[in-house]
């Protein structure tokens, strides 16, 4: 008795060993599994795209929980797979064949009816017939069947009672098997899936909506910004706008030339505000300045119908202009009515000067009045206007300042070269950020008329017209340069072209562009700094071999913001090619040193 009470005490507690390990390896799985559910949440919130968050939570469940697993995405009742991973001791070629194969995903899940999640799909013990039932043809049925699948299990990933996709993933080669419980498990995991998909949809869903405004908010903006400056006959223009930050392209400087009956107005103005609230006091106030000075070409109604149009907004909104008056002859005096603003600045031989008087800024008060000064300009004398920008600029110490302005100012020969100096002035005193939007405009008489004949010009000079098949050359030239065709480019140039363009620390380089790769280079830096870069050639006059051509460069820039010059070219031409290219920030010195080579 004694012998068989010891027997069975000896079954029973191996028994209770055993439920005991039964017990651990059940503790041990659902440990397992709960932390397989936490890792889940933690990759898929840290995953940036939604393939990226699907694939690593594919990770997460191989090797641990499966040896393959796949996540397929349900959209508009077809199916898509999106995330594929097989454990490293795989069959090889088996995680491209579950990659490519087509998914044999249940109707009921991709139909996804009703407000509850159907239920798993669920093979403990897969059999042959189980195999058939997935495989679509011959060939994927050979696929499947060599993998040897023992169990598997598909569960629907449903959030807000709508099925999204699937998860699958199954056990092989590792020889375990799942049961039951495993099925229930997944179809908890499949909640937490389905959530981080959810969130992931809902997230993309925000970023497009914030895409969509970004991109609205863009196009206003792009509108605002400052056109091409028009040919004036008789004058030279040059102009630069620069936005305190990259995001905001648009402040609250601005400026503005259009036709008038009877010449041109120039207007360069600032408004109050930051943003979307100065971009729409800009936009009121460039259209309506705009539309009373193109019916009246009277500087001081333009400035009263302004007045009146911020005072009836809603909201204090102020705005400094200078309009400034041009009549088709440039010898005529010209308008100047200042609000608020900045007066503007004579740059002649006695130095820099203001000219005419400040009068009260706009939307401010309404019996404000003004006055408009008349200053005729004679060749070699040149008016700056400047917003409060680049005054206020602030430096490691202080601020700009006027004193500053001037100093930069002098001694500059042409629109171009003033505004060339004083954005450097700036750039460097900013250190390359400057904490408030700029914007500079410089207007002078044009210099003399090139010669109206051949016969007055310098031997073997001939102007626009001349000379046929030219101006349509250079037309080819400047359009590529245009469209940054580097194929067409390179095609009328020949191969040791040599090529100089205007450096400045933005964009070029001191040494010439030299070859054709030289020019795929200069074409390389250009796109590195400028998003838009429009040559407007003007006249093309031919001596010899060379050829002088005089236009206008606007290039706009996010980081940069905005330059519109006169800019001239020498070109070298031999058997139709160009063979050396130099550009010139002052056309007048440009076509100077041209004659003087055909002399």
């Amino acid at each position: 008795m004694n012998w068989i009470a010891i027997s069975a005490l000896e079954v029973a507690l191996a028994v209770a060993c055993a439920a005991l390990v039964v017990l651990f390896m059940r503790g041990r799985r659902t440990e397992r599994n709960f932390a397989a559910l936490g890792e889940v949440a933690e990759v898929s919130d840290a995953a940036g795209s939604l393939e990226e968050a699907l694939e690593a939570i594919c990770d997460v469940i191989v090797p641990a929980l499966a040896d393959f697993c796949m996540i397929d995405v349900i959209e508009d009742e077809s199916v898509r797979r999106v995330a594929v991973k097989v454990a490293p001791d795989a069959p090889p070629g088996t995680a491209r064949w579950l990659r490519e194969r087509k998914p044999s995903i249940p109707e009921r899940m991709i139909r996804g009816e009703g407000r509850s999640a159907p239920e798993p799909r669920f093979f403990e013990r897969m059999s042959e017939a189980n195999l058939r039932e997935l495989a679509h043809d011959d060939g994927d049925l050979e696929f499947i069947r060599n993998l040897s699948v023992r169990s598997a299990i598909t569960v629907a990933l449903q959030a807000r009672g709508k099925v999204t996709g699937t998860l699958t993933f199954g056990v092989a080669w590792s020889g375990r098997r799942y049961k039951r419980r495993d099925a229930h498990f997944a179809w908890i995991l499949s909640g937490r899936v389905a959530l981080a998909l959810d969130n992931r949809g809902l997230f993309a869903d925000l970023e497009q909506v914030e895409r969509a405004r970004a991109e609205i908010a863009e196009t206003l903006q792009r509108g605002l910004l400052p056109a091409p400056l028009p040919h004036i006959p008789g004058w030279s223009l040059a102009a630069m706008y620069r936005p305190a930050g990259k995001e905001n392209e648009v402040g609250g400087d601005f400026y503005d030339a259009f036709r008038v009956p009877g010449g041109w107005m120039l207007v360069i103005g600032d408004v109050t505000g930051r943003g979307a609230e100065a971009a729409s006091i800009t936009a009121r106030a460039r259209y309506t300045l705009r539309t009373a000075a193109e019916l009246t070409n009277d500087p001081l109604i333009a400035l009263a119908t302004l007045n009146r149009s911020l005072l009836a907004r809603s909201g204090t909104a102020l705005c400094s202009i200078i309009a400034l008056s041009l009549s088709e002859d440039p010898r005529e005096p010209v308008r100047i009515a200042v609000a608020g603003h900045p007066p503007p600045l004579l740059i002649d031989d006695e130095g820099v000067n203001e000219v005419a008087p400040a009068d009260p800024v706009l939307g401010a008060f309404p019996d404000s009045e003004w006055r408009v000064a008349s200053r005729p300009l004679t060749p070699g004398q040149q008016l700056v206007l400047v917003t409060d920008g680049i005054t206020e600029a602030a430096g490691e110490k202080e601020r700009f300042g006027d004193e500053r302005l001037r100093s930069h100012l002098a001694g500059a020969a042409n629109p171009a070269r003033a505004v060339q100096q004083l954005e450097g002035a700036l750039h460097a005193f900013a250190a390359g950020m400057p904490d408030d939007d700029a914007a500079i405009l410089a207007l002078a008489r044009a210099g003399e008329k090139a010669p109206e004949s051949a016969a007055s010009a310098p031997p073997g000079l001939s102007k626009n017209g001349d000379d046929d098949g030219l101006e349509p050359l250079i037309g080819r030239l400047f359009h590529a340069f245009n469209q940054r065709d580097a194929d067409e480019i390179v095609g009328l140039c020949s191969e040791d072209m040599e090529f100089l363009a205007v450096t400045g620390g933005e964009v070029g380089r001191e040494s010439p562009y030299r070859g054709r790769e030289g020019l795929r280079d200069y074409l390389t830096d250009v796109e590195r700094v400028w998003e838009e870069l429009l040559i407007t050639p003007g006249r093309v006059e031919r001596g010899g071999d060379r050829v002088l051509v005089t236009g206008r460069v606007y290039a706009r820039s996010r980081d940069l913001g905005i330059r519109d010059m006169p800019v001239a070219w020498i070109w070298v031409l031999e058997d139709g090619r160009f063979v050396r290219g130099e550009v010139f920030v002052d056309p007048e010195y440009a076509r100077t040193r041209f004659v003087r080579t055909m002399a």
